[in-house]
Order: C-alpha cells, then sequence, then structure tokens
C-alpha cells in the first residue's frame, strides 16, 4: 500500500470521529431538550392542576353599575364660638348621642367679652321695660288725657279770640283821630320825657293798634297758626290715647319684646348647643381654654342614616332609578357585604376634564354598625336581572387587541376560546355567543404565562 492510500485511510477515519462526536453531541442535546420539555411539562400541568376552574353553565345574571365615595351621615354640622371668652362648662365627650339644644359648652360668665356684658344689660332693659310697661301706660293714659283737657281749653279760648278779633270795627275817621293821638303823645314825651308821657304813649298805641289793619292781620294770622297747632296736637294726643285704651301700645310692646329676643340671641353666643339630635363627633376645647369667635368649637352628626354619593357616568345614568339595591363593600370590612337602596338621581351632571358624571345617592340599610363618616365604600348598583344566561367569572376573561378570550380545559390542557360578551355585573359576565359546551372547566384567573406555554408546546 503506498503511501498516499494510508494518507487517504487516515483523512476517512478522522472525518468518520469527528462525524460520530457531532451525532453524539445532536444526541445529547436532543435528549436533553427532550428531558427539560417533559420536565417542563410536568412542572406546568402541575401548576394548571393547582389552578380553579367553574363550569360553564346557564343562571340569573344580576347586571351592575359600579362607583365609589365617601360615606356622609344624615346631616352634619361644625359648630362654631360666635363670641370670646373662656370655657367654663362641658359635660359631654365625643362619642356621646345628644338631643337637639343639648348644651355643650358654656362660657365662664364671671370671665365675659364686653359686648356680652352689653346684651346682659340690653336684656336686662328689655325686661324692665315689659314688666313695667302695664303701669307705663296708666302714667301715659292720664297725661295724655290732662294734655287733651287743657289743650282743648286753650283751643277754646283761642277761637274766641279769634271771634273777637273779627268783630273789631274801626271807622276812617276813628282811626285817623287815634293816629293823630298816638303821634302827638309821642312828640309830647320826646319834648318833655317823663314816665307819665311813656304811659300816655303806651295807651295811645293800644288804642291805634286796636283798630288798625295791620296789626288786626298779623294778630289773626298768630292766632290761626295757634289754632291749627293746637288742633294737631289734640289729633296726636287722641291718636296715642285710642292705641292705649285697652292696654299698650301694640307697637311699643312689640319692639321691646324684639329687643328681648335680640338680647336673648346676643347672649346665646355663651353656649354652644347641639342644632338637632345627633352624635358628638368632635369636641375641640377643654375647661378653662380661651377661646375667640370664629374657632370650630364641636361637630356633630346625625348617623340614624347613612349616605353615599358615587358619581356615576352620563353613558350609564340612564339605566339608574330610586329605589334600585345596592351592595356596598368597605376596605374595613372587606369580608362582609352591606346593603342599601338609591333614593336619588341627580338632574344635573358634574363635568370635571371633560368627563360628565351624575352623583347618585344611596343610603344605606339601617344595619350599619362599625361604618363611620368618611369611609370609602365600593358600590355596585344592581340594574337589570338576565335569567337562564351562559356566564363566566369576570377574572376568567382575557382581553386582547379588543377581543375578549377564555381559556377552556380540555383533555387537561387549556384551550383558548374567543367569546362575545354582553351584560355584567361586578363578579360575573354576560356570554352572548362561544364554542364551549354545558359543563365545560373555565379556568379562573389564567396566568397569561402559563397558557402560552402550554401553546407553545402545540398542546
Amino acid at each position: 500500500m503506498s503511501t498516499a492510500d494510508r494518507t487517504q485511510i487516515k483523512k476517512k477515519n478522522k472525518t468518520g470521529r469527528t462525524l460520530l462526536i457531532i451525532l453524539l453531541i445532536l444526541a445529547l442535546i436532543i435528549g436533553a431538550y427532550v428531558v427539560n420539555q417533559r420536565r417542563l411539562r410536568r412542572a406546568n400541568e402541575a401548576a394548571l392542576a393547582q389552578l380553579e376552574t367553574v363550569p360553564y353553565t346557564r343562571e340569573t345574571l344580576t347586571s351592575t353599575i359600579s362607583g365609589a365615595g365617601p360615606i356622609r351621615p344624615r346631616q352634619s354640622a361644625t359648630l362654631y364660638w360666635q363670641t370670646s371668652g373662656f370655657v367654663g362648662e362641658r359635660d359631654h365627650e365625643v362619642g356621646e348621642e345628644v338631643t337637639e339644644d343639648t348644651i355643650l359648652y358654656r362660657l365662664d360668665d364671671s370671665r365675659l367679652s364686653a359686648d356680652m356684658l352689653q346684651a346682659q344689660l340690653n336684656l336686662l332693659n328689655a325686661q324692665t321695660s315689659l314688666q313695667n310697661l302695664e303701669s307705663d301706660t296708666d302714667i301715659q293714659r292720664v297725661t295724655l288725657q290732662n294734655n287733651l283737657t287743657n289743650a282743648q281749653k286753650t283751643l277754646i279760648t283761642l277761637e274766641q279770640n279769634l271771634l273777637a278779633l273779627t268783630r273789631r270795627d274801626c271807622t276812617d275817621w276813628r282811626l285817623t283821630n287815634l293816629q293823630t293821638a298816638y303821634d302827638d303823645a309821642l312828640e309830647n314825651y320826646q319834648n318833655w320825657p317823663t314816665e307819665t308821657g311813656w304811659l300816655q304813649v303806651q295807651a295811645a298805641r293800644a288804642d291805634l293798634d286796636f283798630c288798625d289793619p295791620a296789626v288786626i292781620a298779623s294778630e289773626t294770622a298768630s292766632l290761626n297758626s295757634q289754632i291749627d297747632l293746637q288742633k294737631q296736637n289734640i289729633a296726636s294726643w287722641q291718636a296715642e290715647l285710642d292705641k292705649i285704651a285697652n292696654g299698650p301700645d301694640p307697637e311699643v310692646k312689640a319692639k321691646l319684646e324684639l329687643q328681648l329676643k335680640l338680647a336673648e340671641k346676643q347672649l346665646e353666643a355663651q353656649t354652644i348647643k347641639a342644632p338637632f339630635d345627633g352624635t358628638i363627633i368632635a369636641l375641640n376645647y377643654n375647661l378653662g381654654d380661651m377661646v375667640s369667635a370664629g374657632s370650630p368649637a364641636a361637630q356633630i352628626a346625625d348617623l340614624s342614616e347613612l349616605f353615599v354619593d358615587v358619581p356615576i357616568s352620563e353613558v350609564d345614568i340612564p339605566q339608574i332609578k330610586a329605589g334600585q339595591e345596592a351592595e356596598l363593600v368597605f376596605d374595613a370590612y372587606f369580608d362582609q357585604t352591606f346593603y342599601g337602596k338609591v333614593v336619588e338621581v341627580a338632574t344635573v351632571g358634574v363635568n370635571t376634564a371633560g368627563i360628565v358624571n351624575y352623583n347618585v345617592t344611596i343610603q344605606l340599610d339601617s344595619e350599619h354598625d362599625g361604618i363611620r363618616p368618611g369611609m370609602t365604600v365600593g358600590v355596585n348598583i344592581l340594574v337589570e336581572e338576565k335569567p337562564n344566561t351562559y356566564t363566566v367569572p369576570a377574572e376568567s376573561v382575557v382581553s386582547r387587541n379588543g377581543n375578549y378570550y377564555v381559556y377552556v380545559l380540555r383533555d387537561g390542557i387549556p384551550v383558548e376560546v374567543e367569546v362575545k360578551i354582553g351584560a355584567y355585573s361586578s363578579r360575573k359576565i354576560e356570554v352572548l355567543q362561544a364554542d364551549i359546551q354545558d359543563g365545560e372547566s373555565i379556568l379562573l384567573s389564567p396566568p397569561v404565562s402559563l397558557m402560552d406555554a402550554f401553546a407553545g408546546m402545540g398542546r
């Protein structure tokens, strides 16, 4: 055998060994892959066995619309101080139930502010005036009667004087003689100023005035003015007397009663009272604390009825009606379900960032021990019941690219099936169309990674 032949044989042997090694490596890789796939399949099957399933069946679906909101009482109030001072009484504690007008606080009477002292003085004055009103009216009645008697006498005298004045009759020659007598008396007095001469001047002037038309006109005007004034006084006093003929003047009494009520209202600022029957939920001051006007003193709430206002989209609001039942779930009581009823649907919506919502008010049923105002509650309003319909749990439905799917367990393998859905509740979704048989098992909360793993195995 030549050297070339031996070399050729060696090359063939070497190539064969290399190919054998490659085949062995490939066999190991394939074996490892198969073993790993079997192990992975067993692990997936074990994980699948741990998943919950429900049978695909018909039932009555209760359709709901959901929302959330804070609990509020039937009514509540924050009470504010209307004056300053120091707390003198506090006879109640937070959590106590009180009735309307129960005094929660009273200021110390010995350290009242100036406005409270003035209110006390106004109260005392109004009370005293009301107490003395009858006796004061008697005195006023006597005074008015005396005024009327005197005024009527004066009026008679004035009218008689006016009548006498109008009856004065002086001829021209007499007026001329009286003027001449006055002028002579005045000239004599000027030439010889004696007391007797002055008396003669005054007498002559009086005689002249008696017939002087200007003086008569002036006296007539004066008398008419006095007569008019007396008539006005008589009419006014008579009207006042008529008002109190059978008792005190109603207007005066009403004014005093109003002053009394005003003083009492001002003095109410010394106390903080419950405005309605309810439960004390806050007291902000203790005995001896200084308070100022406008500061919050206490909070009270009527917890006999509790409500929740839930914003509902304008899309869903047409389905909401007063009287519909509602389920309520609280974070603090996640293992309990409470119930209520729709009592009011707002007619005007609220636009927030372009989204219009309408407030729906739900009243909780009477059994609501432990529920407190301010708690957030999830609400499911029961809007429709659809009997004999296919349903699946909400957590079994998977959404992808606008379509909906569930996983049906067939021969131990999850199979993805597309479904068309309809109405829904908080827990169930109506299935309008699907290639699923009655009784087939639907996977709950199927892990996407696990479902993809089975799909990738081609099974």
